[in-house]
């Protein structure tokens, strides 16, 4: 069955070309001067085509990466049985557990009261602050306004 084109033609069917003389055509071709264009080989690329066992930048990266967890993981483990030690000192408890668990209670109550302390503080710091506004109000008033606004104090007081 032949396929019909427009205007009942038959399509365009390209010549067949070898793939020999494909390259012989690229080569006789002259080569662009431009950097860009042109691949150069570097020594990155000398491994391409091997698989990642092989790649020796690839190992030495995977091999880096290991010993930078193993290190991470004894030094975990160093101090988490330090702090064990520590917990079990503190509470006299023997189950290690049990220890963490009221060791971590303790310091839960610790933090709280803190916290309250800080939060008392923090009530502290506003009223002098208020207080410091009112000093710069009475300051800011002139020697009359003064007189008036502590007579207008002295009657609210008597009045209680």
């Amino acid at each position: 069955m032949i396929i019909q084109g427009p205007g009942g033609n038959t399509p365009h069917i390209p010549p067949q070309i070898n793939p020999k003389e494909v390259g012989k055509k690229e080569e006789s071709r002259p080569q662009q001067k431009t950097g860009a264009n042109q691949a150069k080989p570097t020594a990155a690329n000398s491994n391409i085509g091997r698989g990642p066992e092989f790649d020796s930048r690839a190992l030495s990266v995977r091999l880096a990466a290991l010993a930078t967890d193993a290190k991470k993981k004894e030094i975990a483990h160093e101090d988490f049985e330090r702090i064990l030690e520590q917990a079990i000192a503190l509470t006299g408890l023997k189950d290690g557990q049990a220890a963490m668990e009221e060791a971590n209670k303790r310091l839960q109550k610790d933090i709280e009261t803190q916290l309250e302390r800080i939060k008392k503080s923090k009530d502290l710091m506003e009223e002098a602050s208020a207080w410091q506004g009112f000093a710069e109000l009475l300051n800011s008033m002139g020697e009359e306004q003064a007189e008036a606004f502590v007579s207008m104090m002295k009657e609210s007081i008597s009045e209680l």
